[in-house]
């Protein structure tokens, strides 16, 4: 496997042999404010499947950034929505944000993440919107509402498939994925949607997996992603800084976090993304 930047701002990831399989165009919509620790996350994730890939991470114009040292890498690593978007593509992935408690119309990139969402129909064969950006995506498409919930959703959670299709296929019975969001979503409310299905719901956490009835698009409210720290460091973040947080839910061995991390969400991940390349046209 080799891993290079190129002038177009382009990480090109060669990871099978065949070097005349098809390189998978594939877009990733950073919001994550740890971008660097994002971007490696979703590179490892990306690069346990047998692809050629060309990744282009993007940020958002539209958005203030806290810290002055953030825009200047940004702008010389990343590439942004005007900048790409006479081109076509095989994926687009939508991370996270951190702004899950605010209205959607209250926060800044708002209108540029509806807009690009808009572009991806024609533009894009298929779209994966992880964790707020799942929320963000129903509500932009379908007018799917989220709801507060108090504790917020934090930790390791065994997931059961609701409804078959090639998405979830080879999954286990029961298999995992990392959760941390304040918000989350009402199963009836997607059940009464026509354009969309419930793939995996949970008692405990809400929608886990939603697709849109043309496959096009898959929202996961989970995440994937995530590597076998991070949760830990969210928690101890928010230790010291004196926000209220609870124990990331199965995660520590024996719920102590003094204890080893039990990373059994791996296997799940790397088969969602699997099949996700799959549906790919």
């Amino acid at each position: 496997m080799s891993v290079e930047q190129d002038s177009s701002k382009q990480l090109v990831l060669n990871t099978t042999n065949d070097f005349k399989a098809k390189t998978l165009t594939i877009l990733v919509l950073n919001l994550m404010p740890n971008k660097l620790e994002t971007e490696g996350q979703f590179v490892d994730l990306l690069n346990d499947q047998n692809h050629n890939l060309a990744l282009t991470f993007l940020y958002p114009e539209t958005h203030h950034f806290k810290s002055a040292d953030t825009l200047p890498y940004l702008q010389e690593s990343y590439a942004t929505f005007s900048q790409i978007k006479a081109g076509y593509y095989d994926g687009l992935i939508i991370t996270g944000a951190p702004v899950e408690t605010l209205d959607f119309s209250l926060v800044d990139y708002w209108r540029e993440f509806g807009e690009l969402v808009d572009w991806s129909k024609t533009h894009v064969s298929q779209t994966l919107f992880i964790c707020w950006a799942a929320q963000a995506g129903l509500f932009h498409d379908y007018g799917i509402k989220k709801y507060p919930v108090r504790p917020k959703i934090f930790g390791i959670f065994g997931h059961e498939v609701r409804q078959q299709a090639p998405l979830v296929e080879g999954l286990p019975e029961t298999f995992y994925l990392p959760h941390s969001r304040n918000t989350t979503l009402k199963s009836a409310d997607i059940l009464a949607h026509p354009d969309l299905r419930l793939l995996v719901d949970d008692s405990d956490v809400g929608p886990v997996i939603v697709q849109s009835r043309d496959g096009r698009q898959t929202f996961v409210t989970g995440h994937p992603e995530y590597s076998t720290q991070t949760l830990a460091n969210e928690y101890r973040r928010d230790l010291k800084a004196g926000i209220p947080i609870t124990l990331p839910e199965n995660y520590f061995y024996a719920n102590d976090p003094t204890q080893k991390i039990i990373n059994r969400w791996q296997p799940a991940s790397q088969q969602l993304i699997k099949n996700w390349f799959k549906s790919f046209k």
